[in-house]
């Protein structure tokens, strides 16, 4: 049985990621399913220890602390901090990636785009250039994780984030759109600068897990949702967030300010979409 750091002979529940291939006549995307929905019993506690041990930030997955006291209790052992992931420990990881596959579930997902991110690299030199997209990074990351998501990807001017349920929780939806108003409004200050971004939102089952090749995967999520999310945060004005309706009923929001349909590039039929506008966004 393992020990909680720093206990004196209280004993915790044995480590979930001994659980990866799932109970015995289970699947690996039963296991992928119950973890990502945070239904996983053996999580569940792992959880609920490492989180009253500060400081974060913390292993989206396990939460394991990496920083301070208990950040040097998880390194003793081996949930610390990896170089292969920005969002797993060293236990989370090396396990996960030992177990490649996923699970369909319902996420939301957030993109953010910079407008006119080419003229404006053509306007000031690349340091300069960098130096914003890197303040404009930090914001959105910082926003994101504030509302329970976690970042998947710095996209050159655009940022992918996702909110799963068990890390944002059952209302991921409604967490995803408070952290698309957070990211415009944290923004906004660059636009004097020349930086402008549009968010967008979308809801619904996508395939989560790690994937990628034998030499090199990680932990993301691919599917309609997602490039519907990215279609919508390109297609947002400036200042502006889309959200999709399916998004925003997820949410339990009510009736939206405004409505409208559009197409979405590479798909049949339109999609709903609540705009919200720079007035409404703040």
């Amino acid at each position: 049985m393992a020990r909680h750091p720093g206990s004196r002979g209280r004993e915790e529940p044995p480590p979930y990621y001994h659980e990866l291939v799932g109970d015995p006549g289970g699947t690996s995307s039963d296991y992928w399913r119950s973890l990502l929905t945070g239904e996983n019993r053996v999580l569940r506690r792992w959880r609920r220890v490492w989180h009253r041990v500060p400081s974060p930030p913390r292993c989206k997955v396990c939460q394991a602390p990496f920083h301070g006291p208990g950040g040097l209790a998880a390194r003793a052992v081996g949930f610390g901090r990896t170089s292969d992931s920005t969002i797993l420990c060293r236990k989370c990881f090396g396990k996960l990636s030992k177990s490649p596959g996923g699970a369909e579930v319902e996420i939301s997902v957030l993109f953010t785009d910079v407008h006119g991110s080419t003229g404006l690299a053509e306007q000031v030199s690349a340091a300069a250039f960098g130096a914003l997209l890197q303040e404009y990074y930090g914001l959105a990351a910082a926003a994101v994780d504030r509302n329970g998501g976690t970042v998947d990807k710095f996209l050159g001017d655009g940022v992918m984030a996702l909110f799963i349920p068990v890390i944002a929780g059952e209302n991921h939806a409604g967490r995803a759109i408070e952290a698309g108003r957070a990211v415009l409004a944290a923004v906004e200050a660059l636009s004097a600068r020349g930086l402008v971004v549009g968010a967008g939102v979308h809801a619904g089952p996508a395939y989560v897990g790690m994937i990628g090749s034998d030499h090199h995967s990680d932990f993301t999520a691919v599917g309609d949702t997602v490039n519907v999310a990215a279609r919508l945060g390109t297609r947002a004005g400036p200042g502006e967030l889309l959200v999709s309706r399916a998004a925003w009923d997820l949410a339990g929001l009510g009736h939206p300010p405004a409505e409208h349909e559009v197409e979405i590039v590479g798909r049949s039929g339109t999609l709903a979409v609540v705009p919200l506008t720079p007035a409404l966004v703040s």
